[in-house]
């Protein structure tokens, strides 16, 4: 989902302008053929969860005023401590700090001073001593373990958002969800800047398609994954072996929908309609699937049947 991992940030980690260069092309190769080291691939989902958390307050700040931030901070200690569990499971390493902001803030990449310290809480500061104490736990971790760990983040918030939201919020599942449609599509257009891709393709599902797997790729969605797109019909579909959060606790196909509509922005932004046509919670199996769809073709079909015009 993303919010998130963008293309941008990997060029911004490379020291690249937005103008497409031939460094440019070479990241979107690294993109392309997913052979971005482990490391990289943790700083862009940290990003990517940053991102995630500004698009939401920006996108709640209507709805919920002044106690946005509370509110979401709220939800990224639930968040922390459920993922502070399951490290110091996974790794006993870790486990004696008892300081999940500290560890999580580290695995952000938090900085001194960093205005998203709210993040955190504030029972965490984002001074000097306790980065580095941070800095010291997640050595304990390679860099490909910290990369997985956050990316699971993406579905873990969420899940707690669809149960804390409703209390603060009416219709709160269809506003993320609206948050993410937009996020989606300025993803799309910033990335297609980036790297210089044309604002009318020749083939807009393969373009489209491509952007959709860079997010993805980034997050650990649809490891293993195959496509097809038909420039002839402007159609398409991508189908992959699901995420890293479908099995978590509280994980359910209302959630597939809500960040499905991450991957409808993306979609829209070269006017492509996105259909979520098979999840593992609803369809069961192994794979996850949605298909691409001329968008103006179906605006018309809509009309023309409402119209009472059998098409």
């Amino acid at each position: 989902m993303c919010l998130l991992a963008s293309a941008a940030v990997f060029l911004d980690t490379l020291g690249v302008s937005t103008q497409p260069t031939w460094t440019a092309q070479a990241a979107r190769l690294l993109y392309a053929h997913e052979l971005i080291p482990a490391r990289v691939r943790w700083w862009l989902a940290a990003r990517g969860m940053l991102d995630w958390f500004r698009m939401l307050e920006r996108g709640l700040q209507s709805h919920l005023g002044t106690s946005t931030r509370s509110v979401l901070a709220r939800a990224a200690g639930r968040l922390f401590e459920t993922r502070y569990g399951v490290l110091c499971t996974l790794h006993p390493r870790l486990a004696g700090d008892n300081s999940p902001a500290r560890l999580m803030a580290a695995l952000y990449r938090m900085k001194p001073g960093d205005r998203r310290s709210w993040i955190f809480g504030d029972v965490w500061s984002a001074s000097y001593v306790e980065l580095a104490r941070g800095q010291l736990l997640i050595r304990k971790l390679s860099a490909h373990e910290r990369w997985a760990e956050v990316t699971v983040h993406l579905g873990e918030l969420l899940i707690v958002l669809t149960n804390q939201l409703p209390e603060h919020l009416p219709h709160a599942r269809k506003i993320v969800g609206d948050i993410c449609f937009e996020s989606g599509k300025h993803f799309a257009e910033r990335t297609r800047r980036v790297f210089g891709m044309p604002s009318t393709s020749a083939n807009a599902p393969k373009d489209a398609i491509e952007i959709l797997r860079m997010s993805e790729y980034i997050f650990r969605v649809n490891p293993e994954h195959w496509d097809q797109a038909d420039p002839q019909t402007n159609s398409g579909f991508l189908e992959g072996t699901a995420c890293p959060w479908f099995s978590r606790p509280g994980w359910d196909r209302v959630h597939c929908g809500i960040f499905g509509q991450f991957q409808a922005g993306i979609s829209a932004a070269f006017g492509l309609r996105y259909q979520l046509s098979q999840t593992i919670p609803k369809h069961g199996g192994h794979t996850c699937r949605i298909d691409l769809k001329p968008l103006i073709t179906l605006r018309t079909s809509a009309l023309r049947t409402s119209k009472g015009v059998s098409v």
